[in-house]
């Protein structure tokens, strides 16, 4: 799930979030707010005086409540609390300050209900969250400037937004294509583009030893090359208009294979 209210610090706005941090984070918050307010009205209906002593006791757990709904900045609750804390202070009956209660309770639950959270099935945290890196180890130390395409592409696919991923997945193949051309001595290839590198590519590869292994990973990477090309379908190597999700799926596979091999190549 990806949190859109900050909580705490330790939560930071749009992080992801699961389950169990969750907990950690905020249940304990939760249920000190609920044990409080069924607390505090469950004395208050049960008793028809108050003495000065307990009406201090219902001001130490006022103040409790607050210090909990501000820590889960709920702002109308704590509006309400503070007002409440005035009344107390000045003195109130029994039944004014049962509604008062009351209107905390409301107050919280409306709070809480105004926090929303999206859920992302389990394969997808992977690609929002990964626990190893997304391509390899290799390509991010070889290529750092393909890092931030590559993680916000694979999070665009983990919230289905593939028409976004496949625009990250072209910014790094416009590098990597561009370096593949370099190294293979295509000229000018930043004005170049992918179709043309491709075909001079092809042509270099030709002329190359056959029989030599650095000729056969020159081909193999050619051959993803193409396989991307195939995949944006289009020959001047520009996307379409909007992807699917499986087919932006295929292109951040291929991609990812292009670049894992140019990595050895380069």
């Amino acid at each position: 799930m990806v949190c859109k209210s900050q909580y705490r610090q330790n939560i930071l706005p749009f992080q992801l979030v699961n389950l169990m941090e969750l907990l950690q984070f905020h249940a304990a918050e939760f249920c000190r707010i609920s044990g409080i307010l069924s607390q505090a009205l469950t004395y208050i209906r049960c008793n028809h005086e108050l003495n000065p002593e307990t009406w201090g006791e219902i001001g130490y757990s006022l103040r409790d409540l607050k210090l909990e709904c501000e820590k889960l900045e709920l702002r109308s609750a704590l509006a309400h609390i503070n007002r409440v804390l005035e009344y107390i202070n000045r003195g109130t009956e029994l039944a004014v300050l049962e509604r008062y209660f009351t209107e905390i309770q409301t107050r919280v639950v409306d709070d809480l209900s105004d926090r929303w959270f999206l859920h992302l099935p389990p394969p997808s945290v992977e690609f929002y969250r990964p626990t190893k890196p997304l391509f390899t180890a290799a390509v991010e130390a070889k290529f750092p400037q393909m890092s931030e395409d590559i993680s916000e592409a694979a999070k665009c696919i983990a919230l289905r937004r593939s028409t976004a991923a496949v625009f990250h997945l072209m910014r790094i193949m416009e590098l990597g294509v561009q370096k593949f051309g370099d190294r293979l001595g295509v000229m000018l290839v930043q004005e170049k583009n992918w179709q043309i590198i491709l075909d001079q590519v092809n042509a270099a590869i030709r002329k190359l030893d056959a029989k030599q292994p650095a000729t056969k990973a020159y081909a193999e990477a050619a051959s993803h090359l193409y396989n991307v090309k195939v995949a944006w379908r289009n020959e001047v190597m520009h996307p379409k208009q909007t992807y699917t999700d499986e087919e932006a799926s295929a292109i951040f596979g291929n991609v990812r294979t292009f670049v894992g091999d140019l990595v050895g190549l380069i």
